[in-house]
């Protein structure tokens, strides 16, 4: 971990990097603004007469991931790196919108999410019932239709969708796009030593991606491809894959995973006390499973649906609380 920590830690704290990014230099000074954020919310709905949702005060809630990447690097600790990968993957994928996609919106939450092993989001955000994508960023409805097939090893799926992945290859599309697909294009054809170069070069291209330098040092994307790859290839294939010698992959992280028998979650790096609660009830809900509106190339992710949907199920969980908080009584 220690050159991948050392370059983070240098970029954390040099105010040129940090400038518009909310980091903090610990939980406490995070929780803080938080709360500072949830009573400004308050007093102007109390003011207006309104009434907010939780997830309405979660949408101004701070996501602490960089700071809990932050203390894991400054601690070398691993189990704190795997839960800061889960944490930021519960928080964006309690975020509710469509940016006018359907379900290829959630690809890159998906990557995210496996990057912890989270094998439950991929089901969720890619339901079978809901087939291939068809309204989206090109190449993202491709690579999860790729995806999708291979996963529900769907043959009448993955015949276009391996055409489809096979011509974006040859167009003038972003190289870390392209790397992506060409490393499922590789686990559709059982070939360890291809998906081997393509990890590395997911690495690589990445820290092209338009995104601020501290989101490049660790490459959770390439995190979430090789335990993609770990569920649908036989074992003795998946061994064959070599993980990337490139400084933003984290070999450490993938080895304490293994020898903690592949966790499929994690646990949120802070509680969240007082009139945050309402955070630990959202993010600790189940991932809720894609709904679309629309048709054909229109469809587009069902937002309001989802949030009702979330919303009974916290509503319902506490309820379910107080009850037993009043049985123990």
């Amino acid at each position: 971990m220690e050159k991948i920590a050392k370059e983070y830690l240098k970029l954390y704290r040099d105010p040129a990097v940090t400038e518009y990014l909310y980091i903090y230099e610990g939980m406490d000074e995070y929780l803080q603004a938080q709360k500072e954020m949830y009573w400004k919310l308050h007093e102007k709905a109390m003011e207006a007469e309104k009434q907010i949702d939780p997830f309405g005060y979660k949408s101004l809630m701070r996501n602490p991931y960089l700071t809990g990447l932050y203390l894991a690097f400054q601690e070398r600790d691993y189990e704190m790196l795997h839960n800061a990968i889960y944490h930021n993957s519960k928080h964006e994928l309690s975020k509710f919108s469509s940016g006018g996609y359907d379900h290829s919106g959630n690809f890159w939450k998906v990557l995210d999410a496996m990057a912890s092993n989270h094998v439950d989001v991929v089901e969720a955000c890619f339901p079978e019932e809901l087939g291939l994508c068809k309204n989206g960023y090109p190449p993202f409805v491709k690579t999860s239709n790729l995806l999708m097939a291979l996963w529900y090893q769907n043959d009448d799926w993955l015949g276009a969708a391996y055409t489809e992945g096979t011509k974006l290859l040859g167009q003038k599309k972003g190289l870390w796009e392209k790397a992506i697909m060409e490393f499922l294009l590789a686990l559709a054809d059982q070939d360890a030593d291809r998906a081997s170069e393509a990890l590395g070069k997911v690495c690589k291209t990445s820290r092209r991606v338009d995104r601020p330098k501290l989101y490049k040092i660790l490459c959770t994307e390439a995190h979430g491809l090789y335990h993609i790859a770990r569920h649908l290839l036989p074992e003795e294939l998946f061994n064959r894959i070599e993980m990337p010698d490139n400084p933003n992959f984290c070999e450490g992280l993938v080895k304490w995973q293994e020898e903690q028998g592949y966790p499929e979650m994690g646990a949120l790096i802070v509680h969240y006390p007082g009139e945050l609660g309402f955070m630990n009830r959202i993010l600790n809900l189940p991932v809720q499973r894609c709904v679309l509106e629309g048709s054909g190339k229109r469809q587009t992710v069902d937002v309001k649906e989802m949030k009702k949907r979330a919303l009974a199920t916290l509503q319902l969980g506490t309820t379910q609380a107080a009850r037993r908080d009043a049985r123990d009584h």
